[in-house]
């Protein structure tokens, strides 16, 4: 499974020009469907700001710093864990086949990072694996975050089926259900600082 699930993650053509890199956020979230890039975490779901990463560090390239191609949404966790790290020490190299970064929004990045049947971040080459334990994704519980953002679609079906009147009583059931354990993710993602 992608991490990013049925969202493939592309940066749009066009953009140029901007004075200040926090400018591209809106194109940002938009392009990334408000998905953490490296881990997939759904900030709309849990209702969490994210930061914008420069996957090249600006304190490598300077140059790049206001470039909207240089820009991934991140969730703080990934952001923070990422920091200044660059494995390969040369700005024109993510990675060296062994160890680095891929850019999420570079088709690449797929071949390198998954998601496992629980819904757990996994790396699939050397350079998926490097990355995980760079961003801490061998240790984080992705799984939560992923699985309420799963209920979260159901419920939303359920919802709108509600609203048409076409909801059972045995689906009502489903809802309080399901709705109690996405609540109960949600309350596991704040406890493990998600």
């Amino acid at each position: 499974m992608r991490v990013h699930g049925d969202k493939i993650i592309r940066r749009r053509k066009g953009v140029s020009g901007l004075k200040r890199y926090q400018e591209g956020r809106e194109q940002l979230e938009q392009d990334f469907y408000c998905m953490c890039g490296y881990c997939g975490k759904n900030g709309s779901i849990l209702h969490q700001k994210f930061h914008l990463d420069h996957f090249v560090p600006k304190s490598l390239d300077k140059s790049r710093e206001n470039d909207y191609y240089n820009l991934v949404l991140a969730c703080p966790r990934c952001n923070l864990s990422k920091s200044d790290k660059w494995p390969t020490g040369n700005i024109a190299l993510s990675h060296n086949g062994e160890k680095g970064f891929v850019d999420p929004a570079d088709g690449e990045f797929d071949e390198h990072l998954g998601r496992n049947k629980e819904g757990y971040v996994v790396g699939k080459t050397s350079v998926g694996n490097s990355m995980c334990r760079m961003l801490h994704l061998d240790i984080r519980r992705t799984d939560i975050y992923w699985n309420a953002a799963q209920l979260r679609l159901q419920l939303k079906e359920l919802e709108r089926l509600f609203q048409e009147g076409r909801l059972t009583e045995r689906q009502k059931d489903v809802y309080i259900e399901t709705n109690m354990i996405f609540n109960e993710y949600i309350d596991q993602a704040f406890l493990k600082g998600e």
